[in-house]
């Protein structure tokens, strides 16, 4: 009977099972590339509800006019599912100068149609002073169409129409708004808790509410004040746009509306006008007595109408977070606004360390107040840190938002040995440990788990030579996803991953480039399809194959652009093959291709890669049919590939719990009477060792 002899595989990447997942800062301004090139790499991402990517801005003034912004200034941000994180709201602004004046043509950033976006911490500031005849229409932050805007401790800065809003939930927390007339202008249900409203003209207006959804404009614990004295009872609480919508609820008014409290309307009267429980900057009631109740309609008369604007308590009740921004999904924008602990660190040796936080998606570490690294591991290497220098470190939550900053350790000098860690590539899984890095100082437990991806198992570990540390010396079990290795050199290790059974693979879990992890158009199968980019793009796709030989690759893609699209394809035993893909009647039709690849036995990849430049079909699944499989000898145990056996070759073959079973000096082992398993294969020529996990099957 033949048996067949699989040597593990490899595997290398990052992911975790954590109540947050842990993962790295996508995109750090200035240490990856400038602003622009955080936005291209946003959209070419795939983002998603479950995968947010995460740009972190450092302090300093990130001036867009002529980076990323359009002939008139306005800079747009296409991505959904994207976070903009500051270091700090005072010292981390993003800024901009226009040539003209219009709510459409003049923000700061601009968001057309996105969702799930969160930005905390970072000033957003239209420099501009340009006005028309009529109007000096600046804005900071426009939002049109989406749905799921957060902004945590945001300020906007800018004069008429410093925010602009049109469809779709927000949620304000904290932060600040400054602005003269209609500074926070438009539609959408939009609920600001605890924010600062700052009028910098006299005579101006905060709010110019156009409303078409059920709440608009709910501010809630807000407090009003003005940036100069003299201003203070000349403004106005707002005017109606159209049918406006605009409630105060238990506001601190540090600074005073005019006694009437809303101004004249604009193109018809609003559909509510709502104060409750408004307090002077002391505390005490605000007088609300003469408070403006008839609404003429402005060039509207026909909807002229008398409003209840001072309510009681039963009259605010309704307006609750939940009834304003829960809709029929009960969304919570404060789950993600909470923030993870804050760490509390020490010196450790040549580290800086402190207590892990299942609710961190990463920590985020600065020297002397300046940004250095960002890790999903508990501690921080002093290695090249200069003694005297001031470690801080600040948990980013599952959005990227930073919580507060940590006990500052001033580093001392620190005698240590640091071991290297190497960690191979494989396909089919991925590693999580708490090494950051490629060292790890002596004495400390590294831990290691090997996770599959869906629909792989995993095979086991396999000891690089000369690491040291190897599973019959230390009893570990080569079987078992995760290792424990108290570190006392060099530690090199690979784990192996299978996918017996599965004949089907999906194009998103492969390693994209210049391409997109896409699920807009349904009809996919998994769970989104690969979207190829211009230029150079490509999606390098894991398969495996249980027998090497001839296999059918069928492939499902869709083709909406109305003409054929070509791509290429490999694989590690046959050479590139290019494919037309005809049009299908729409980017939700999808149909198959047919090919005949060569592959491995075992775990390999299938790359595709677009023709001259041109964009590719959207690639949705791989399937495999055996048509002919290779030839299979009788396998022959031997000593590692790179090795030759000579007469002093030492080869051992031993049980997965380290008991020896067959041993040879000089020639092979045959695995003839072994029954079907996991073993431990180790040769010795003179004073190299290597240390194989094997399959027999």
């Amino acid at each position: 009977m033949s048996k067949r002899l699989n040597i593990i595989l490899c595997a290398a990447l990052a992911t975790s099972s954590f109540a947050v997942e842990k993962r790295k800062i996508d995109f750090v301004v200035g240490v990856d590339g400038d602003f622009k090139a955080a936005l291209a790499a946003a959209g070419s991402s795939g983002a998603s509800a479950a995968k947010q990517f995460i740009i972190f801005l450092p302090d300093g003034e990130y001036e867009l006019t002529k980076l990323t912004a359009d002939s008139h200034g306005k800079t747009t941000v296409s991505a959904s599912y994207v976070s903009i994180i500051g270091q700090s709201l005072e010292k981390t602004v993003i800024s901009n100068k226009t040539d003209t004046e219009s709510i459409g043509h003049t923000a700061t950033l601009y968001f057309p149609k996105n969702n799930g976006m969160y930005l905390q911490d970072i000033t957003l500031q239209n420099k501009s002073t340009f006005c028309g005849s009529s109007a000096c229409r600046q804005v900071a932050l426009q939002q049109n169409e989406g749905d799921k805007y957060v902004y945590k401790n945001v300020r906007l800065l800018s004069g008429q129409d410093t925010y602009y809003t049109k469809k779709g939930r927000t949620y304000w927390e904290g932060g600040e708004i400054d602005g003269t007339v209609d500074f926070i202008c438009g539609g959408g249900d939009v609920f600001f808790e605890g924010t600062k409203l700052v009028m910098t003209r006299n005579g101006g207006y905060i709010t110019a509410s156009q409303s078409n959804t059920d709440w608009g404009y709910v501010f809630n614990n807000t407090t009003i004040n003005v940036s100069n004295s003299s201003y203070n009872g000349t403004f106005y609480l707002g005017r109606s746009w159209a049918r406006a919508k605009t409630v105060f609820l238990n506001t601190k008014m540090v600074a005073q509306p005019t006694a009437e409290g809303w101004g004249p309307d604009m193109n018809s009267a609003p559909a509510v006008f709502g104060e409750y429980n408004s307090k002077d900057g002391n505390g005490n009631a605000v007088n609300t007595s003469q408070r403006k109740t008839y609404f003429n309609g402005g060039k509207d008369g026909s909807t002229a109408t008398t409003l209840k604007t001072v309510w009681s308590a039963s009259d605010a009740a309704k307006y609750t977070l939940a009834n304003v921004l829960g809709g029929s999904d009960n969304w919570d924008p404060t789950k993600l606004t909470a923030q993870a602990g804050t760490p509390k660190i020490e010196q450790q040796g040549a580290e800086i360390a402190w207590s892990d936080d299942n609710n961190a998606r990463a920590w985020v570490v600065f020297v002397n107040g300046k940004y250095k690294a960002n890790v999903v591991v508990p501690s921080f290497s002093l290695d090249g840190i200069a003694e005297g220098s001031k470690i801080t470190v600040r948990a980013a939550n599952s959005m990227g938002g930073l919580g507060a900053s940590s006990n500052e350790v001033t580093t001392v000098e620190a005698n240590a040995t640091y071991y290297k860690v190497t960690i191979g590539e494989a396909i089919g899984g991925t590693v999580i440990s708490n090494i950051a890095g490629d060292k790890v100082m002596e004495g400390k437990k590294a831990t290691f788990t090997a996770q599959p991806f869906a629909g792989w198992t995993f095979a086991g570990w396999t000891f690089d030579a000369g690491s040291g540390p190897n599973i019959a010396g230390l009893g570990l079990d080569g079987s078992s996803a995760t290792l424990e290795i108290t570190a006392e050199c060099d530690i090199g290790l690979t784990p192996s991953f299978e996918a017996k059974g599965t004949t089907k693979f999906q194009a998103e879990t492969g390693i994209i480039e210049n391409a997109i992890n896409e699920s807009t158009n349904a009809g996919f199968a998994g769970t989104g399809y690969i979207n190829f980019g211009t230029g150079t793009s490509s999606v390098k796709v894991p398969v495996y194959a249980e027998a090497a030989g001839e296999y059918k690759l069928t492939m499902t893609y869709a083709n909406g652009s109305g003409n054929a699209r070509n791509l290429s394809f490999k694989t590690d035993r046959s050479d590139a093959q290019e494919m037309a893909f005809d049009a299908t009647t729409n980017w939700t039709t999808y149909e198959k291709k047919e090919a005949t690849v060569k592959l491995p036995e075992g775990a390999s990849y299938i790359t595709f890669s677009i023709v001259g430049g041109n964009d590719g079909p959207n690639l949705d699944q791989l399937e495999l049919t055996l048509v002919k499989a290779d030839e299979i000898p009788d396998w022959i145990i031997t000593a590692e590939p790179r090795m030759q056996i000579t007469p002093t070759t030492h080869v051992r073959l031993f049980s997965p719990t380290g008991k020896l079973l067959r041993e040879s000096t000089g020639k092979a082992l045959n695995t003839a009477g072994l029954p079907r398993g996991v073993y431990l294969l180790q040769t010795r020529e003179g004073s190299r060792s290597v240390q194989k996990t094997i399959r027999i099957e």
